[in-house]
């Protein structure tokens, strides 16, 4: 993305699809996987060019900071999943979409007939996603009969999905594009999509499979601003009112192009004045990285789940909900190095509700690898408003909003202290495979009542062609829905 400042760091969006590739540069990216085809912790696909890895490689394109969850739905060398993979797939991310700051999963996948917005066994995850601001891209499909036929895929029909439908990038719509005014959200070009693959080689590529991960990349940029700048994520409504507001108009259909870059000023215009462009300048100060953990837990009211943001010396850097169990929340900033600084995290989702009461409780921050209880003498709570007024020793149960101050000495933050990053990193890294081993076989049983071949075909990839270019062949592979 051209934007220098939002990136996508520190977000994480999932990618449900075929898998990925060994042979990919940007295996990093992957911070966790499952193969819920064949119940495995290895969501790999020996195909270089698989579907799933050439539409992470078109997320990536735009949000090239942005991590990766890689849950396969398909064996290899097939090209549909069956409901209850992708059930599955979606329960997991609704159990752990705090866990790794989940803000988007891209679902490029196509199957069935709607042309109203329907209800399917998917509709209790997708409801659950969208009430923690995780919003889903669903691919429209292709099976548009020249613009004729007004119906899309049954993903992309839930009310809780933003449908989105492939547009010509130029203004137009391709006759093979599915769309239906009552239920398409956005387009975006998925025409000629120019991808590099997992081996290097160079492909163009068509349909509402490459439109999709266009709207996912732009949900990672949007809500990494938008915690940023007011501390707390978009709705899928407020998401879909600021693209459309700040979208090109296709003449004559109703329907709008996204405009990422577009929409992220008008973000930044809403909310607070874009970061400046953190490249260093001539005789700047020294900078380091301040690697972050906060162990937290919560209590929800209303089925609504505590939240908080990280700021450090006042400056938003991400934010967490928190569930009931305490788990570490990591976070990284990059910070003036040989000074000391402020942690804060900023409980500002208080509430009550139906005798419930929701609450956050912080057990500890840790700062480059040195721990912080929430009572050490180095820890404050300031009540209410971030002012400096009504500050109290530090606390663990934060029983209202307010923020829990820590004043990390200027140690922390020598120019070593990115040694320490690494290390602490190399930890978490650790804690979060011993937690996806526990959790990553667990698979919930899915309810397949009504799922019949009727009424849901098998789900395919949502392209309309593929092409690649190797050594001045032209290949052409059979991944069209």
């Amino acid at each position: 993305m051209a934007n220098s400042t939002y990136t996508g760091r520190g977000q994480t969006v999932v990618v449900i699809d075929s898998g990925w590739s060994p042979t990919w540069e940007n295996a990093a990216r992957v911070v966790y996987q499952h193969d819920y085809a064949d119940n495995d912790a290895d969501a790999r696909n020996p195909n270089a060019d698989t579907h799933g890895g050439l539409v992470t490689s078109r997320i990536l394109s735009q949000a090239p900071d942005v991590d990766i969850i890689a849950l396969k739905v398909m064996p290899d060398g097939a090209t549909t999943a069956s409901g209850t993979a992708i059930e599955q797939a979606l329960q997991w991310v609704v159990a752990h979409a705090s866990d790794y700051n989940v803000v988007g999963v891209n679902l490029s996948l196509a199957g069935g007939s709607a042309s109203s917005e329907t209800t399917t066994i998917l509709s209790d995850e997708l409801a659950s996603l969208a009430a923690k601001r995780v919003l889903v891209s669903a691919a429209a499909g292709n099976a548009g009969q020249n613009g004729t036929a007004t119906d899309v895929s049954y993903f992309a029909a839930d009310h809780n999905s933003i449908c989105v439908s492939a547009s010509g990038g130029d203004g137009t719509m391709p006759g093979w594009a599915q769309r239906n005014p009552g239920i398409t959200d956005l387009c975006a070009d998925g025409t000629d999509i120019r991808l590099t693959d997992l081996a290097g080689r160079t492909l163009t590529a068509n349909g509402s499979s490459f439109a999709t991960p266009t709207v996912t990349a732009a949900v990672a940029l949007a809500q990494q601003e938008a915690v940023a700048l007011r501390g707390s994520a978009l709705t899928q409504d407020e998401f879909l009112s600021l693209a459309r507001q700040t979208g090109t108009p296709i003449a004559g259909t109703g329907y709008t192009d996204l405009d990422t870059q577009a929409l992220l000023t008008k973000i930044g215009q809403l909310y607070g004045t874009t970061a400046p462009d953190p490249a260093p300048h001539p005789g700047a100060p020294a900078t380091t990285i301040a690697s972050i953990l906060v162990n937290a837990k919560g209590t929800a009211a209303a089925g609504v789940n505590a939240h908080f943001t990280l700021l450090v010396d006042g400056h938003a850097v991400g934010g967490a909900t928190v569930g009931s169990a305490a788990k570490n929340y990591a976070f990284t900033a990059t910070v003036s190095a040989d000074s000391a600084h402020k942690v804060q995290v900023q409980y500002d989702n208080d509430g009550f509700a139906g005798g419930q009461d929701r609450n956050l409780f912080v057990n500890s921050v840790s700062v480059n690898g040195h721990g912080y209880a929430a009572t050490d003498a180095a820890v404050t709570y300031d009540k209410g408003a971030l002012d400096g007024r009504d500050v109290v020793k530090g606390q663990s149960g934060m029983w209202w909003n307010g923020t829990l101050v820590v004043a990390a000495e200027k140690s922390l933050f020598a120019a070593q202290a990115q040694v320490a990053e690494l290390q602490a990193s190399d930890l978490l890294g650790h804690a979060v495979s011993a937690d996806a081993a526990s959790h990553g076989t667990s698979n919930a049983v899915a309810d397949v009542a009504g799922w019949t071949p009727e009424l849901l075909p098998a789900f395919q990839y949502a392209d309309h062609g593929l092409h690649a270019w190797y050594d001045g062949h032209d290949m052409a592979h059979g991944m069209a829905a």
